[in-house]
């Protein structure tokens, strides 16, 4: 057939096929499939895999295909990456669904971390998913124990990869956990609450004072005294030149720092004062404006905020389960913008914001809160600590303790660095994830294995 006699078929035979109906139209076609030959069925099947098989991400505007990728989980997404070098492209050219990703892990996606690319999203989910996997078995940590104590050890604290202990020896000890090694020995009084920095260690004791302490010199820097029954419990702040203390006299004081005066009393307690915490507020609130010190306080039965101002010395909100029976129990944290504690039954969260109780962590019933995290949190019972996810209140990792005795005030344990909880960090930085002390006046270390 000549060139210009096949135009002329061609075209008449297009402008009838158009005219057919679809099952015509597939009649047509499954004939001309039967008389062809090898070489029309080759070019047929490449053509069909071209038309039939688009790859829509790269046809797609930008825009369409970020709304698509959008309703995939991340597991999904890290295989959409694999597909090509533009599907990669693609997908780590979207923010938004790497933030989501985040986000379901429990992150919390601040302002500033907003501006990040998606890249580092991505590889921050990753990271997280690995290293919890890392987490997962008694294979993970290694447990150590640090001797030196002759009596009961009733206080630590931990801070930048050292370890302060107080003990009923009535000598406080600062252990450098990268060797293992003691660095300092004070001598100073039994201790029911200890708190350092580099400089100085601040200790409460069962003596009815409060004590600062120089770490190189091992001087008594300041005694704080007028309480009238054992202190539990010390926070300070350099800037202020502040400390604050509560005791089982139901009271807490604010003192100078420098000058060891109480500058004020606060009464409203109705049993021991088991924690006290002085820290700057993230948020605006009912009580505070956003970045002014706040002091809280805490007993058995319920959560304080006050001022710090020496003008106002009334208790501004008071916090407590719902359940009028129930104790709460030691470990109060508070990030500037959410209170955590755990209670007999639940580990219970407050906004700052609007002091509401706004979440009931039921799955937590008899165990211990050692750290909340918005993406994790550390459990424990009188058998093993937890690793849970604070969004779903699973279980990540489950690590066994040996039989140790925990005080009714919860000074005798405490968690590693906290950061990675919270997903700002990918794992641990730090070694320690929790020490506590043991019956045999040694301490026990939940250390991270090298490599987890």
């Amino acid at each position: 057939m000549e060139e210009r006699e096949f135009a002329f078929w061609l075209k008449t035979f297009c402008d009838t096929f158009r005219t057919l109906s679809d099952i015509q139209k597939n009649s047509t076609i499954e004939g001309i499939i039967d008389i062809c030959g090898p070489e029309q069925l080759r070019f047929l099947s490449t053509k069909l895999e071209i038309l039939v098989k688009r790859d829509y991400l790269k046809c797609l505007p930008l825009e369409l295909s970020f709304h698509v990728l959008k309703w995939l989980d991340p597991v999904s997404l890290c295989k959409c990456c694999l597909v090509s070098k533009k599907w990669n492209k693609v997908v780590l050219s979207c923010d938004n669904v790497w933030q989501n990703a985040c986000r379901q892990l429990g992150m919390g996606v601040k302002e500033d971390f907003e501006r990040s690319s998606a890249d580092t999203w991505k590889k921050m989910y990753i990271s997280h998913v690995k290293n919890m996997k890392k987490l997962k078995g008694e294979d993970a940590v290694e447990k150590k124990q640090l001797y030196g104590h002759t009596a009961r050890v009733f206080a630590l604290y931990y801070h930048g990869n050292y370890l302060a202990t107080g003990s009923d020896d009535r000598s406080v000890r600062l252990w450098d956990l990268k060797t293992g090694q003691c660095k300092f020995v004070l001598k100073a009084h039994t201790c029911a609450d200890i708190c350092f920095d580099e400089h100085k260690v601040i200790t409460a004791s069962f003596d009815n004072t409060v004590g600062m302490w120089d770490w190189n010199t091992g001087e008594n820097l300041q005694c704080f005294r007028g309480h009238t029954a054992a202190v539990f419990t010390v926070d300070y702040c350099d800037e202020l030149d502040t400390v604050i203390s509560g005791s089982a006299d139901s009271t807490l004081r604010i003192w100078k720092m420098s000058s060891g005066q109480c500058l004020q009393t606060r009464y409203g307690h109705s049993d021991w004062v088991i924690k006290v915490i002085l820290r700057r507020t993230g948020v605006e609130s009912k009580t505070h404006r956003k970045n002014q010190f706040v002091i809280l306080s805490m007993d058995k039965r319920a959560i304080k905020i006050w001022s710090l101002s020496r003008d106002c010395d009334k208790c501004l909100a008071t916090l407590s389960p719902v359940e009028s029976n129930v104790n709460l129990q030691p470990r109060l944290q508070f990030d500037g913008e959410t209170i955590a504690c755990a209670s007999e039954t639940a580990v219970l969260l407050w906004d700052f914001k609007t002091l509401q109780m706004t979440r009931v962590f039921t799955a937590s019933a008899a165990k211990w809160m050692v750290a909340y995290g918005h993406v994790y949190s550390l459990l424990m019972d009188m058998n093993s600590l937890y690793v849970v996810s604070t969004r779903s209140e699973q279980i990540v990792a489950e690590f066994s303790l040996p039989p140790f005795r925990r005080s009714v005030r919860g000074s005798n344990f405490t968690p590693g660095e906290t950061l990675w909880l919270d997903g700002l960090v990918t794992s641990p930085q730090e070694s320690l994830v929790f020490a506590t002390s043991m019956p045999d006046y040694s301490v026990l270390l939940l250390m991270l294995k090298e490599g987890t």
